[in-house]
């Protein structure tokens, strides 16, 4: 699994912004990046450069190609870039969007919208592709206030697409996003599998009572939320053990074990070895 924005930060340009942690960042062919499992930690606007890319989100496959937007909320996706696929990645946190909504989109009726709606995907225009252009200069060559012209291109984008969306659904889309009170599963249990979290706490972040996080995480993982916590706690640990020089104890702890003996004991029942003995035959 990768995470986007963090994972593509190391090899791609990109540009921070000052307000609530976005990011510009821009894709290059030379850099390809692909991945049957992905977790989008932020809201991101794509647009499409070059070549193509297919998105995959639950039972939805979406194919992207050059001209074209797509807005994708935070989630798990799965994606599938062509070879001379190239984009600009726009990440954005809930309160850019608020900000965006107060100060552009007045009150209307709301749609009300089901949990695993797709990802919204649109056209560009001239308009667009000129600010783009502007932003790409910006990522590559940053200079005073470049930071400035990213964000308010996130606006210029959002507010053509608004303009030729008649039908409000987008808009009241992102009206439901920042009033959204329940957190992504998925989302949340990946970002959270190392912390010492119990089910009613887990529950209360994810806007859940007991029962229905209960209920809901068996029906879409056909695990028990603890089971699953641990399965991702010992994958986690393998791949530190494989590529890492920390030692076990400290693995052990970043992986979310509090106790040594029981992350040998049920390391060893995963995989048939004590983690001591993993990384002896990955020395050898």
């Amino acid at each position: 699994m990768i995470q986007i924005p963090k994972d593509l930060l190391e090899h791609h340009a990109h540009i921070k912004l000052r307000l609530a942690d976005m990011y510009g960042v821009l894709i290059d062919k030379k850099r390809p990046f692909r991945c049957d499992d992905t977790l989008q930690t932020a809201h991101c606007l794509e647009v499409v450069l070059t070549g193509a890319i297919d998105v995959r989100y639950g039972s939805c496959v979406q194919h992207l190609t050059a001209g074209e937007i797509q807005f994708r909320r935070r989630g798990n996706y799965q994606l599938f870039p062509s070879d001379d696929y190239t984009s600009l990645l726009i990440f954005m946190e809930n309160e850019f969007v608020d900000y965006f909504l107060e100060n552009h989109v007045p009150e209307f009726k709301q749609e009300k919208f089901s949990a695993d709606l797709p990802p919204f995907t649109f056209k560009t225009s001239a308009f667009i592709n000129a600010n783009i252009t502007q932003v790409i200069q910006n990522i590559l060559h940053p200079r005073e206030y470049s930071r400035c012209i990213v964000k308010f291109t996130a606006h210029q984008v959002l507010l053509q697409i608004l303009s030729n969306d008649s039908s409000k659904t987008f808009v009241s889309f992102l009206k439901y996003l920042v009033g959204e009170k329940k957190v992504d599963l998925a989302y949340f249990m990946e970002a959270n599998f190392n912390r010492q979290l119990s089910l009613p706490n887990m529950a209360k972040l994810t806007g859940r009572s007991v029962s229905a996080f209960k209920k809901e995480f068996t029906e879409r993982f056909n695990t028990t939320p603890v089971k699953w916590q641990i399965n991702r706690r010992l994958e986690y640990a393998e791949y530190q053990l494989k590529t890492s020089c920390d030692p076990v104890s400290t693995i052990a702890y970043t992986s979310g074990f509090e106790n040594i003996s029981h992350f040998s004991k049920v390391y060893k029942q995963k995989f048939g070895a004590s983690p001591k003995s993993a990384r002896s035959e990955l020395v050898i």
